[in-house]
């Protein structure tokens, strides 16, 4: 991870010639001769498995060259803390005598600056040599020749256990998942289909795959599997392929290319005539299949190919793609319960060990890898309390040492060492966080961007990017998405995986995790730390020492007797001078001291879910923050100098005390989210978001791309005619609209307001209209969500054509028409909420075929509604169905196999 590391050191060292130093001689060609250096070793490092890196000597020396890369960072970031301590915001008379004193000081601080760098680059060029025979030089040939065959083996190993399970003893049926692959296998079309099955490392794919296999394999001229894996060799799969299905692999060319060719030629002949099922098991790349493909020729007469792969990416595009899930605690303690009890008991749980059963089988979060490997040590232990207390206890320390429960990281191990040299200091970032928490998808991106981990391509903006990081890691099956409204709601990863990333992060320095259970102060000079909950006075000061700290993250940080929260955060701000991260989610913060301003390097500053109720003037300091998260929070006024913060990227305001923002706001002239909203109970709309005033001159934000939610005033066509110039605009959510003042705002959406993908418009009073025409002349394109809050005289025509539309949500529109035939032929539809009088029919109709990805149904406090009703064939994805507040409603929906929760009354 060598070179992810370097990364942002080479960035920072860019930046530092494009800006200081130019003109310091002697400084420059010493930087950029560091950056040269540099840039050498990452490049070696972007072609070098991290296999290859594994024996003492190199981690050694890797040590060394991260700790030279630290050391870097440090007297950059030191040197442009002098510079900006050094610079002054006073004018007149005294202001001209603070710039000349500050221009002395960063003179001063320009010796030491040159003979830092070139200390630094003696001592690059001493550990690069050093490293050279054993790491980066012709050695590394050597070990790539050795491992390569070693890896295969070691994959080959990992997956021998799936080929061979005993029908009533490891396997346990999945009967949809069964049935889904049959059907795709002996049914449907006559032309060859590509049936891809995707999931992460140990959710079955290859036993679920073989078992099925098993039982149809016979109903086809010929078949085969094949075994893939990363290490794989294109001509070993081919002959074994042949070999398979009957054939001699013969070729007489030396030239590997010909070679190639005349294995494909008498294999594609063969099998033209020939139904056949190929099974590709474990393929990482899709150059496999691009090339294979040759050799199987697409006739028809019902032929089929599977692929299991953890990557979905791999999967051809316009093919069947079959993605496996974490099974239900159900079938986990059935697994369980099979394995474990296997020999006694008659397979089932004794009462006295079910409690205990039950806890060690949230370790496995329906894993079934780990479900059976668990259950399987379990059987060799006595079936007593206080024996499976001691794994339950010990279950970490197991899965690191014990031969049974290694392979689960072994398998676990590859996915991650198959990650570009870019997404591996991503996923190590959920180790900052505690098992099984849900991160915000925004909050995680824009971390990653403080960082120094995402690299913006030409047409994409570090956001996107970052957004690019983790859908990647998601379709790798790494890391899982949550969604809630056709919305990610957040995103996290397993429990192993977070188990697996906790020894990475160790053993690569990547940052220190401190617990209330674990304190020890590890002394590997961390770049970042966590702190879970109250920890001893003692490690309070040795952090406070550690300077090499970028990134801190206190969670739940309980003020107690043993400290004063204040003093910490003021001791902190004064000695880790250079932090680039500082989040702190505390819910008994209610103080920022004005030591903050000293954090010039500060990119990124989460306070969310704390007590503050202000900010110091002294944040104006902070020229180099990107995002600030006041998230939930009891701010009620934010000082002027906000509006000093050019370099401001997003600022959260979700959920806080203000009413109104300041002018100072509009100075900010990079910013592209700004999320301000408050809380206000109504009757019957307890919980909804109001709005924040905004002050005139809000237009010269012209890179915004979020405005959510802001409250509309008097004064309609200043508020639009500001609206206009906000182009880029991809958010919009507007309060205390009326029906004179949506119809404005609906022509500024159908004008300019063409990148839209949300948009939130609410009256704020259940008798007020909207009005939405201007709107049908020019629907935005791309928009993704949309949420009506108001009445309606008719419904949207023109939301019937919105394509790319995920969710759409409306409260009190008091609809008499269904609006469920303008809405049930929308190809992207994944969520519909009815709220609050939405819709004042009796009746529901969900006809065959419509709807064809809604997968979450809310009706909520329609009280006429009495009827519902759902064909066969609609709503194929349903997963949730929430009904409350329907007194009238006669009955469940006939046929409905999804999550129901139903109540007559409100809550």
């Amino acid at each position: 991870m060598a070179e992810s590391f370097l990364t942002p050191v080479i960035q920072s060292l860019i930046c530092l010639l494009k800006e200081e130093v130019r003109s310091l001689k002697g400084v420059h060609n010493e930087v950029e001769s560091l950056k040269k250096e540099l840039e050498i070793i990452q490049s070696l490092f972007k072609d070098t498995d991290e296999r290859e890196l594994t024996s003492n000597a190199v981690k050694i020396w890797m040590k060394q060259l991260r700790e030279q890369a630290d050391h870097i960072e440090d007297v950059v970031d030191e040197y442009r803390w002098h510079l900006a301590e050094g610079a002054t915001d006073k004018s007149g008379f005294i202001g001209f005598f603070c710039k000349i004193g500050g221009r002395i000081k960063a003179l001063k601080s320009r010796y030491p600056l040159a003979l830092h760098i070139k200390d630094i680059n003696q001592s690059l060029r001493r550990i690069k040599d050093a490293g050279q025979g054993f790491a980066l030089g012709h050695s590394l040939q050597r070990v790539q020749g050795s491992t390569s065959k070693s890896s295969c083996t070691e994959e080959q190993d990992t997956r021998l256990g799936s080929h061979f399970v005993e029908q009533d003893d490891e396997y346990l049926d999945v009967p949809l998942a069964q049935k889904k692959l049959k059907s795709s296998l002996v049914e449907g079309m006559s032309a060859r289909m590509i049936i891809s099955v995707v999931g992460q490392g140990g959710i079955g794919k290859t036993t679920l795959v073989k078992k099925v296999y098993d039982e149809v394999k016979h109903k086809f001229d010929c078949h085969a599997w094949i075994t893939v894996s990363k290490s794989y060799d294109l001509m070993i799969s081919l002959k074994n392929t042949m070999k398979q299905i009957g054939l001699r692999a013969e070729s007489t060319s030396l030239d590997y290319d010909t070679m190639i060719q005349e294995l494909i030629t008498p294999l594609r002949q063969h099998l033209e005539t020939k139904r056949y099922v190929i099974i590709f098991d474990d393929v990482w790349d899709r150059g496999f299949w691009e090339k294979m493909k040759h050799a199987l020729p697409s006739s028809d007469n019902g032929s089929r190919v599977i692929i299991t792969t953890r990557n979905e990416n791999v999967s051809p595009s316009d093919d069947a793609i079959q993605r496996l899930e974490t099974w239900s605690h159900n079938m986990a303690f059935e697994l369980f319960c099979k394995k474990a009890f296997r020999h006694e008991f008659k397979g089932c749980c004794p009462e006295e060990l079910v409690k205990l059963s039950h806890e060690i089988l949230k370790k496995c979060q329906g894993l079934p890898l780990a479900i059976g490997a668990i259950a399987g040590l379990l059987s060799r232990k006595k079936k007593i309390q206080s024996e499976w207390k001691k794994v339950l206890h010990d279950i970490d320390f197991e899965l690191n040492t014990n031969p049974q429960l290694v392979r689960i990281f072994e398998i676990l191990s590859l996915s991650y060492l198959d990650l570009p040299y870019h997404l591996k200091s991503c996923l190590m970032y959920f180790a900052i966080f505690p098992e099984d928490y849900l991160i915000q998808k925004l909050k995680l991106c824009q971390l990653w961007i403080s960082e120094g981990f995402v690299q913006a391509r030409e047409g994409k903006s570090l956001e996107e990017e970052a957004e690019g990081y983790l859908n990647e890691l998601a379709e790798r099956s790494l890391v899982s998405i949550e969604m809630m409204g056709g919305r990610v709601r957040g995103c996290k990863v397993h429990d192993l995986m977070h188990e697996f990333i906790l020894l990475k992060v160790k053993d690569l320095c990547f940052c220190q995790i401190l617990t209330t259970k674990k304190s020890e102060f590890e002394e590997n000079k961390p770049r970042r730390l966590s702190i879970h909950g109250s920890i001893p006075k003692s490690v309070i000061k040795t952090i406070q020492q550690c300077t090499t700290i970028r990134s801190i993250f206190l969670q739940n940080f309980n003020d107690d007797d043993q400290w004063s929260g204040k003093d910490f955060l003021v001791a902190l701000f004064k000695s880790l001078k250079l932090l680039k991260v500082l989040a702190i989610n505390d819910e008994t913060l209610d103080y920022v001291p004005k030591e903050v301003g000293k954090l010039f390097h500060l990119r990124l500053l989460d306070l969310s879910f704390s007590k503050i109720k202000a900010l110091p003037e002294s944040i104006g300091k902070l020229h180099n923050l990107q995002h600030l998260n006041l998230k939930d929070t009891q701010v009620d006024k934010l000082p002027k100098s906000l509006g000093k913060l050019h370099n401001l990227l997003t600022l959260n305001l979700h959920n806080t005390l203000l009413h109104e923002l300041p002018k100072e706001i509009n100075k900010l002239c990079n910013l592209k989210s700004l999320f301000a909203s408050r809380m206000k109970d109504l009757p019957g709309r307890s919980g909804d978001l109001f709005g924040v005033k905004i002050q005139e001159g809000f237009g010269n934000l012209e890179n915004l791309e979020e405005l959510k939610v802001v409250e509309l005033h008097q004064d309609v066509v200043g508020f639009t005619k500001e609206l206009e110039n906000l182009s880029k605009l991809k958010s919009l959510g507007v309060t205390n609209v009326t029906k004179e003042s949506s119809r404005a705002v609906c022509g500024v959406v159908a004008k300019k307001l063409s990148h839209l993908k949300y948009l939130n418009l609410d009256t704020n009073d259940a008798e007020e209209f909207l009005d939405l025409e201007p709107i049908s002349s020019s629907p935005p394109p791309l928009l993704e969500v949309l949420q009506l809050s108001g009445r309606l005289n008719k419904f949207p025509h023109w939301v019937s054509h919105l394509t790319n539309l995920e969710a759409f949500i409306l409260y009190g529109s008091k609809l008499t028409v269904n609006p469920l035939k303008y809405l049930k032929d929308l190809p992207n539809l994944i969520s519909l909420r009815l709220r609050d009088n939405s819709y004042e029919g009796d009746q529901l109709h969900f006809e065959e075929g419509c709807f064809p990805k809604l997968n979450e149904l809310h009706l909520i406090c329609l009280p006429n509604l009495k009827l519902m009703k759902i064909d066969r064939g609609a709503l194929p994805l349903r997963t949730t169905l929430y009904i409350n507040s329907c007194p009238l409603m006669e009955g469940l929906p006939s046929g409905a196999d999804i999550m129901y929760m139903f109540a007559k009354t409100a809550p």
